[in-house]
């Protein structure tokens, strides 16, 4: 990143005249196969601007427009400290969105896409941002008519951990019944591996005790409507099977 954008812009200024507040309510959308089979190593913070600028999308978009946003609307939804520091590290997060390699398989077709998240970032000196979402993530953003999910982008906002927003995800992917039963997330370690992004080189008991666990307490504290249960199903002494309950249920009759 030029030295030049090492600094906050000078006339710094929110561009966009809608309630920061209200923008944290927006829901994101976005095909289950994004969730269940795309493959990627986005952090933390990462996570959430891809989520914010999904957020932009309406229903009824045919393409992709480019986001027009700003660092003092980046930095205020997603509750970061706004100053030289973090403006510099988003410059930095937008441009290694734009290089990172996303690897997405379709099951229907055999087939592999290899793409990155953004067409192109465009930073200005006074903190105004454009952002193009890449042409190749359309069939999995726009004009979603079944098989996909939808949460608040508050929510995602709020956990600190990407693997905690990751598996935040996929039990949303699981929920089939909108909250009204338990939902169950369930996979073999692997898979649990596989789906948040975990070290290889970490066995299951490090990945219980350095991933998964801590992801659950995360969303356990923060998330209203979740409250995860873990259950593992085991072949003499080595777990075989994991599963996720999300016990909480709405209007729950006492």
């Amino acid at each position: 990143m030029p030295d030049k954008m090492k600094h906050i812009w000078s006339s710094d200024r929110n561009f966009n005249f809608e309630e920061i507040q209200d923008q944290r309510y927006y829901l994101v959308a976005e095909h289950n196969d994004l969730i269940t089979k795309a493959r990627h190593d986005l952090n933390a913070r990462e996570l959430k601007i891809m989520d914010y600028v999904v957020s932009k999308i309406k229903p009824d978009d045919e393409h992709f427009d480019t986001v027009e946003t700003s660092m003092y609307e980046l930095s205020s939804v997603l509750n970061i400290k706004r100053n030289g520091r973090t403006y510099s590290q988003l410059a930095d997060s937008l441009n290694t969105m734009r290089k990172k390699d996303f690897f997405i398989y379709n099951e229907k077709e055999k087939s592999i896409t290899m793409t990155g998240w953004f067409e192109r970032a465009k930073l200005w000196e006074n903190g105004q941002i454009e952002l193009k979402i890449n042409e190749d993530l359309a069939p999995y953003l726009l004009q979603l008519k079944g098989n996909y999910t939808q949460y608040f982008l508050d929510d995602t906002v709020k956990l600190k951990s990407k693997y905690s927003i990751l598996l935040y995800k996929l039990i949303r992917e699981s929920d089939k019944s909108r909250g009204s039963s338990i939902t169950i997330l369930n996979g073999s370690p692997e898979e649990f591996k596989t789906w948040l992004g975990a070290p290889q080189s970490y066995n299951y008991g490090r990945f219980k005790q350095n991933v998964l666990i801590p992801a659950i307490d995360e969303i356990n504290l923060k998330i209203r409507d979740m409250d995860l249960e873990l259950l593992q199903g085991y072949r003499g002494r080595k777990v075989v099977q994991v599963e996720l309950h999300n016990n909480f249920i709405r209007n729950k009759k006492i």
